[in-house]
């Protein structure tokens, strides 16, 4: 194991010789692709909660980023006749404060060259710069639902929607963009979250008459009914989904907490909103901070800090001091950060994917590389395994840190149980270390 730490850092200080020589390093797609070293960088399995794997490694931490962007997908409209998935195949990779796209095995399908980025509500993920600010002319970058880069764009029409609850009269409504925000009475049956409002039905009109309080209240109402009360001072919710598939969030004194339907608490009040939780112009606003809801009944949170990831039923599948960050999962497969590097694990079986052809369009020329989307599965032992990688290399910044990816300290064998994983409870909190004001995203 020793070996194997030296080894990586005779690579991290050959890499910085390479960059202070001027000479080309992986990720700018060149033939020489010997430095990155797919043997050190697959090794199998990370223990987690009292011995119990509850995930493993497709790829080890070996991406320098200042940051990956992945949607958890409860924005997204799934009926849309324009919807994309691909939201859920790739990720937005943040380098020197420029965006560009990454698959889940680390090919980098799109260069780290766009200012901003949006979450279409079809599921589109659109990169962009503004490149005359006066008539908002953008330059575009997006992936349509075939899986090829284009430089075409064209926004569909999302339906922002509000629920208020009168608590004298008893009845929700709902008020959407769509109507010019235009109030009507909620007849749906579904759990919904609703702002407390005094509600007037006057002459054929509603309105709902603004609170003389700065600081607006949050309850859970289905049916007309208040299943939580109006104490919460901030929600993320679905936007399309029912509340039974993903859950909600409710803020009270700077915290989050997760419930169900049925207003069942899942997740105490000890977790963070998630700066990179920010959906992108067309379906968020930059200063609503809020943590991820759940995707594929999994959820990365936040608690002192940290990272891990919960169950539907509230239980801890991966400590929440696992990772410095953690990310939403689509198809086994979440982004984490773990010793200033950034990784893909899975949870279950790898699962093979079929080929796409990748168009890659820049402004100068257009080229087109295989890209699988899936990595070789590893084995369930020590032994290394190879995986096939496309032309295109993972993202590395001009000057590689000298921390090597990591590697568990121990030779011990990894514990795989057949069983139902041992849960944790959660973390006991403490207090926050100071943490610096985050890069800015979107102006």
């Amino acid at each position: 194991m020793k070996l194997k730490k030296k080894i990586l850092s005779i690579l991290s200080a050959a890499a910085l010789a390479l960059s202070l020589a001027g000479c080309t390093l992986p990720g700018t797609q060149t033939a020489d692709t010997d430095f990155y070293n797919a043997e050190l960088d697959y090794e199998e399995a990370e223990l987690s909660t009292n011995g119990v794997v509850n995930y493993a490694w497709s790829i080890k931490p070996a991406v320098q980023a200042e940051n990956m962007i992945v949607f958890d997908g409860s924005q997204i409209d799934p009926d849309s006749p324009y919807y994309n998935d691909m939201y859920e195949r790739i990720a937005i990779i943040c380098q020197n404060g420029q965006y560009g796209f990454m698959d889940y095995k680390g090919n980098l399908l799109a260069q780290p060259k766009f200012k901003y980025y949006l979450l279409d509500p079809c599921g589109q993920v659109v990169l962009y710069n503004v490149t005359d600010e006066k008539h908002n002319v953008r330059e575009y970058c997006t992936m349509d639902k075939d899986g090829h880069i284009t430089t075409d764009y064209t926004p569909t029409t999302g339906t922002r929607v509000k629920y208020y609850y009168d608590v004298d009269n008893k009845k929700t409504y709902i008020s959407r963009e769509s109507d010019d925000w235009k109030v009507q009475v909620f007849d749906g049956k579904n759990s919904v979250v609703a702002e407390k409002a005094d509600v007037s039905e006057e002459y054929g009109r509603i309105e709902v008459i603004e609170s003389d309080s700065a600081i607006k209240q949050y309850g859970l109402v289905a049916d007309n009914k208040v299943l939580l009360d109006f104490e919460y001072t901030g929600f993320y919710a679905p936007r399309y989904k029912s509340t039974e598939i993903t859950a909600v969030a409710l803020e009270k004194d700077g915290k989050w907490a997760y419930f169900n339907e049925k207003g069942d608490e899942l997740i105490k009040f000890n977790c963070e909103a998630v700066y990179s939780s920010y959906n992108g112009e067309l379906t968020d606003a930059i200063d609503s901070g809020h943590p991820y809801l759940f995707s594929e009944d999994i959820v990365a949170v936040s608690i002192n800090y940290s990272f891990g990831y919960y169950n539907h039923e509230g239980k801890c599948l991966v400590r929440s001091s696992e990772f410095s960050q953690a990310r939403p999962v689509h198809h086994g497969k979440a982004w984490v950060c773990s010793d200033g590097l950034w990784g893909v694990i899975r949870f279950g079986d790898e699962e093979a994917e079929p080929e796409e052809i990748i168009t890659i369009t820049s402004t100068a020329t257009t080229t087109t590389t295989w890209a699988t989307w899936a990595t070789t599965t590893t084995s369930d032992d020590n032994d290394s395994s190879e995986s096939e990688w496309s032309d295109t290399q993972p993202a590395w910044t001009d000057e590689p840190s000298t921390t090597d990816p990591y590697i568990p300290d121990d030779d011990s064998q990894p514990v795989w149980s057949d069983t139902e994983p041992v849960w944790t409870d959660p973390p006991v909190e403490t207090d926050p270390p100071v943490i610096p004001d985050p890069p800015e995203i979107i102006e």
